[in-house]
């Protein structure tokens, strides 16, 4: 049985807020666990689709990078102001498994992430780093989460009753390129 019409336009509305936070965004904060206990970093992602993945650089010794070597199960949150809603701020939070990009996929996603932070390509090669740095020895590293659940801050919810509440969004419906990206087509095959 299909959805009834209010399910499926809230739906629509989850999935459009989703998407907006997933393009727009610039940082999330990752949280992840390991010897030393708990730990929080933000870092500056770019998004890639099909499926839905997150793509960023850090430090090698960086404790959060040191805890995705061991285990590379994550949570995170992505936050941002300024948006046109009744409250001006909106919210998500996700689980994935994080890695290491490996030496194949290097390139084609190094690429991208400069691509999408830097439309200048000016700017681009004053801020691009050299690809030593990601390999072998290199102290840098870019990292991958393959999200695999993700939930938005109940802002309906919250203006009715003012409890702090996350909502499940279909994941299905993040995967997908949203139109105008056909750049990304090669990327999103890696």
């Amino acid at each position: 049985m299909a959805p009834s019409r209010p399910a499926a336009d809230r739906t629509q509305r989850l999935v459009a807020r989703s998407n907006l936070l997933i393009e727009q965004a610039r940082f999330m904060t990752l949280a992840t666990v390991g010897p030393d206990g708990a730990w929080a970093s933000t870092v500056n992602f770019v998004p890639l689709r099909g499926p839905l993945r997150l793509l960023w650089y850090s430090l090698r010794a960086a404790r959060h990078s040191v805890d995705i070597e061991a285990d590379g199960r994550l949570s995170a949150s992505l936050f941002m102001t300024g948006i046109d809603n009744e409250l001006g701020l909106d919210g998500a939070q996700f689980t994935g498994t994080a890695r290491a990009v490996g030496a194949d996929e290097l390139t084609a996603l190094s690429q991208w992430y400069y691509e999408r932070n830097f439309a200048d390509p000016q700017v681009r090669e004053q801020w691009r780093l050299d690809r030593a740095e990601f390999e072998g020895r290199g102290p840098r590293r870019f990292y991958v989460v393959d999200v695999d659940a993700w939930w938005l801050f109940d802002l309906e919810g919250w203006l009715e009753d003012k409890n702090d509440r996350r909502i499940a969004v279909p994941l299905d419906r993040l995967h997908a390129p949203l139109p105008g990206e056909a750049a990304a087509e090669d990327v999103d095959r890696l």
